[in-house]
């Protein structure tokens, strides 16, 4: 305990018992002094009041520098607050931006289109020669087994995803979802603002804007278009996954 808290036991029980407060604490005080030293007499005259005055502005000028550092320091945690704030905020709106730029349509450059149309032209023509090769029928995917039913024949076999594969695109499914990868021809990183996506009730359109789509056709039931949701794999693959209406129903 150092000397300034000496006597603060004494002087707070002394103070409670003042009911007038500050005041009523000084008066007792000042009592005191008259009636049991020499305090206003002792010194002179003007003694008593110099030395009083002088105690006074000593304390009066620390409570006013602990008031201003206080008041600094309250500034200061003020200041950081709203750096937070604005940091967060400029944050929050770069994010937005950002997202803003990805899912925003716009035209491909003549260069990439000229380049893609090209790709999709020269699959075409390979295609189109296989098929020619082999008597105008193209070939399946995967030869036929042995033992394979005849009302099977004819039939795209499914996959482990208890959907299908083709040339285009391929599809898995579970009571509930269909989950469709779509790759996209491109040799260059494809972004969203370069796509077309639609989604219907039993329409679905995928591809490039200002290419014919990859796929574009009406779905044999009917899907929950609010709770469909679609992102690019790679900067090469669509994923769209779509919610059945009807949960029991599988597609085949």
């Amino acid at each position: 305990m150092n000397s300034e808290e000496k006597f603060d036991g004494i002087l707070l029980a002394l103070a409670q018992q003042h009911e007038g407060g500050v005041i009523d604490l000084l008066d007792t005080l000042f009592s005191f002094l008259l009636r049991k030293t020499d305090f206003f007499v002792g010194g002179g005259p003007g003694a008593a009041r110099n030395m009083l005055l002088d105690t006074f502005q000593k304390y009066e000028n620390k409570g006013l520098d602990e008031q201003k550092k206080k008041e600094q320091e309250k500034e200061e945690m003020e200041r950081k607050r709203k750096e937070r704030i604005a940091r967060k905020r400029k944050e929050e709106e770069e994010e937005k931006m950002d997202l803003g730029n990805d899912n925003r349509v716009t035209e491909l450059t003549d260069e990439e289109a000229a380049e893609l149309q090209r790709e999709m032209d020269e699959k075409a023509k390979v295609k189109e020669s296989k098929v020619q090769e082999n008597g105008g029928e193209e070939l399946p995917n995967k030869p036929a087994a042995e033992d394979e039913d005849e009302a099977d024949k004819g039939k795209i076999s499914p996959n482990a995803g208890n959907g299908c594969d083709l040339p285009n695109y391929k599809w898995t499914q579970t009571l509930s979802e269909l989950e469709l990868k779509v790759p996209i021809p491109a040799n260059f990183k494809v972004k969203a603002r370069d796509l077309v996506v639609n989604i219907e009730k039993k329409q679905l359109k995928v591809g490039l804007k200002g290419h014919t789509p990859i796929i574009d056709g009406e779905l044999e039931h009917q899907i929950k278009v609010e709770e469909c949701c679609w992102i690019m794999e790679d900067s090469k693959t669509i994923a769209i996954t779509m919610e059945k209406v009807n949960k029991s129903g599988v597609v085949e």
